[in-house]
């Protein structure tokens, strides 16, 4: 099934989050520690992205008249059921630190904040792929 513009505009800001994360050159983790600034805007940008990836899983879910799932991440689940995505457990992982940020906000693990930053990122742009492919089909 071929999606709508809405879903296409999502992508895109998806990847503009990303490139916003990476223009800030974080190549190390002193870089988050010393700045409340950066660590902050890392963290929000994130939560921007991930919330995209399920309001799209959310939407094509409706698309292919399914029901509504009962979290995100069997929303995300559920688009692995359907073919649009292969793996939905890394994406799933991210929608937990969704909720882990949302939730537990008094404490985010810089560590953790780092490694989505460096090694991470290209998930989006999986989730990103995978989306736009079935688009075009």
């Amino acid at each position: 099934m071929k999606y709508k513009g809405v879903i296409e505009n999502k992508l895109r800001l998806i990847e503009s989050k990303v490139e916003e994360i990476r223009s800030w050159n974080i190549t190390s983790i002193n870089d988050i520690k010393k700045s409340s600034l950066i660590r902050n805007a890392v963290e929000r940008a994130l939560q921007v992205a991930i919330e995209i990836m399920i309001d799209i899983a959310e939407r094509i879910l409706a698309l292919e008249n399914c029901k509504p799932a009962i979290s995100s991440a069997k929303a995300i689940s559920k688009m692995e059921d359907l073919s649009i995505i292969k793996d939905s457990d890394k994406y799933i992982d991210m929608v937990r630190y969704r909720n882990f940020i949302v939730r537990r906000y008094e404490y985010v693990d810089i560590n953790i904040l780092f490694t989505i930053v460096n090694k991470k990122l290209s998930l989006f742009e999986s989730f990103v792929d995978e989306i736009r492919k079935v688009n075009t089909i």
